[in-house]
């Protein structure tokens, strides 16, 4: 069972910036990215991190309370005054378990 313990996971994910520009009109603009995630994250109320769908749930447990800026990189009109971004969704596209050599650790 200790063997679990600071397993690392890739959770690659994207973020659909929902918007308003006062020319354009209405659009969206999608950014993927990946983090290396584990159980050291803070997460309120997590599961264990045995499984891509526990890592999953805790990952979006764990961005719900994240600004968006710390997660990705943001679009490049975001705090224009000519553009609205009224939302952001967020959809788990991938989750791997790294091996010791993914993240660090020795063979």
């Amino acid at each position: 069972m200790n063997e679990l313990k600071n397993k690392s996971w890739k959770v690659r994910f994207e973020v659909t910036f929902y918007g308003n520009d006062s020319k354009k009109g209405n659009f969206r603009e999608i950014k993927e990215d990946s983090i290396s995630f584990n159980e050291n994250f803070d997460i309120k109320n997590k599961v264990p991190f045995d499984n891509p769908e526990n890592v999953e749930i805790n990952f979006l447990l764990w961005v719900d309370k994240l600004p968006i800026e710390e997660l990705t990189k943001v679009p490049h009109d975001y705090y224009s005054n000519d553009v609205r971004y009224d939302e952001e969704s967020i959809e788990v596209l991938e989750v791997i378990k790294l091996s010791k050599l993914d993240h660090g650790g020795v063979k």
